[in-house]
């Protein structure tokens, strides 16, 4: 087939998506507005920058491909094929603001006169208006589906890494407990307007307990100023890295993080790119308020769920077997093993 992949920042589960899918000798085109991190693998590229340059790259493509997958934030491009073309056109939802906080939440934050998002029409036009749906997670899935009253065809397809990302030659050992993703600053996230939805990327009070109770907290975040100015005092800052030496920087920890210090709607959903890239690593994984995350490590023995950093402390020696299992199976988790549904679900639009 010939795949359209429509992006904004194309972030990397639209290469893990595009790399199984060219693996069955599928033809995959990037339109983005940033570079993918493994862009020179598409069979070609358009880079746009701005909505005009947008519009103009599918009408072009839309005499060369069978389906368009967009990948949001945002959601619009769903709105911009269905305006210029006839090509079926599914929508990777890998965020919404519905995740985000509760419904109880916005109406209380409201109610005391706070700016406060949590149905986005963005988001609900364009979800309603795809030929279809992908979802990372069962249960961030349902939600979007339930509120929004979604009906077309669905697919949950995780995150996984392509085989080729997993990690052989691992580096040397550094122990503690790593995240690799986005943290934002305390006064980022008092000062951000849409501030009480994105306290989840907030690691200050995490990297603060870890530190009393000597836990070594290491991050793959930023190298900015301002964040050293926070972090260098309380954890491990990492300089970032291209994502094709990210995860082999991984390899060397004990254990890798999913979730944050106190509960959050987003985290009780999520279902992210990092969980797999800490198993390509060779990372057993810890989930603390990660509810989704958490089911999903203890069924498969690949990592452990606890309630507090105390907790993960004393079972920290578990890491050993968990290891053990991990590398055994974790040709299971692949984006290659798994690409066919979604060429099933391409090909019933057509």
């Amino acid at each position: 087939m010939r795949i359209g992949m429509l992006a904004n920042h194309a972030c990397i589960r639209m290469d893990k998506v595009a790399l199984a899918l060219m693996g069955q000798n599928h033809d995959v085109h990037a339109i983005t507005n940033r570079d993918p991190a493994h862009w020179t693998f598409y069979k070609t590229r358009a880079r746009w920058a701005d909505l005009g340059q947008c519009i103009e790259s599918i009408k072009i493509y839309a005499k060369e491909v069978d389906i368009f997958h967009c990948h949001n934030e945002p959601s619009w491009f769903v709105t911009a094929v269905k305006e210029h073309c006839n090509v079926p056109v599914v929508l990777d939802v890998h965020d919404s603001f519905l995740a985000r906080s509760t419904p109880e939440e916005a109406a209380q934050r409201m109610d005391a006169g706070e700016y406060h998002i949590r149905v986005v029409t963005e988001e609900r036009n364009n979800f309603q208006l795809a030929d279809a749906l992908i979802f990372p997670g069962a249960a961030f899935g349902d939600l979007i589906c339930s509120e929004f009253k979604l009906t077309q065809p669905r697919l949950t397809l995780p995150s996984y890494c392509t085989r080729s990302m997993n990690i052989y030659s691992s580096q040397e050992w550094l122990g503690g407990l790593v995240y690799e993703g986005r943290v934002d600053l305390p006064k980022e996230t008092q000062d951000h307007p849409q501030a009480h939805g994105f306290r989840y990327c907030d690691y200050h009070d995490f990297a603060l307990k870890a530190q009393a109770l000597g836990l070594d907290f290491h991050i793959y975040a930023r190298n900015d100023k301002p964040f050293l100015e926070v972090y260098e005092k309380i954890a491990f800052t990492h300089t970032p890295a291209p994502y094709h030496k990210l995860l082999g920087l991984l390899s060397r920890h004990d254990w890798g993080l999913v979730g944050n210090l106190t509960p959050t709607p987003e985290w009780d959903v999520a279902f992210p790119n990092k969980l797999f890239e800490y198993l390509s690593a060779g990372v057993p994984v810890v989930a603390l308020h990660a509810r989704e995350c958490g089911a999903w490590l203890k069924q498969r023995g690949v990592g452990i769920e606890v309630e507090s950093l105390e907790e993960l402390c004393a079972r920290w020696g578990e890491h050993t077997e968990i290891r053990k299992t991990i590398l055994k199976n974790r040709q299971q988790w692949t984006m290659d093993g798994h690409i066919s549904e979604l060429v099933d679900l391409y090909a019933s639009l057509r």
